[in-house]
């Protein structure tokens, strides 16, 4: 298996830095094919490549995020609050299909799947 890369950019660049929108394309009522966390100095993208169905996260210049973007309703508390760290999944058989990250912080809080072309969401629950 060729060695992948997820973020396609150096995360310290968005690393704290506050979100002012989340929107996504959706792949019918399935899930998600792209979410994007807008903020000032552009868009952090995640999507998933239609030929390995990984995760690609890449940070964007928000005119791409024309035409069919609508407001990720389920994730939108995070608007307002700073991107914190960012972790990378890798399957036990080598696929970059997991990314999650934190806000205002290092406690992760959400988590997305790469599933086929589709990105699934999943809140994380801290319990100690």
């Amino acid at each position: 298996m060729a060695d992948r890369t997820m973020l396609q950019f150096d995360y310290d660049r968005v690393h704290e830095r506050t979100v002012n929108g989340v929107v996504g394309r959706r792949d019918g009522s399935a899930g998600w094919d792209s979410i994007a966390f807008v903020i000032e100095n552009g868009a952090v993208v995640l999507r998933v490549d239609p030929n390995t169905d990984e995760i690609v996260v890449t940070l964007e210049d928000t005119s791409d995020l024309a035409g069919d973007w609508i407001e990720v309703a389920e994730i939108a508390h995070a608007v307002g609050f700073a991107l914190g760290w960012c972790w990378i999944g890798r399957n036990y058989r080598g696929y970059l299909d997991m990314f999650t990250l934190s806000f205002s912080g290092i406690d992760p809080q959400l988590c997305f799947l790469g599933e086929a072309p589709t990105l699934t969401i999943k809140h994380i629950i801290a319990s100690r």
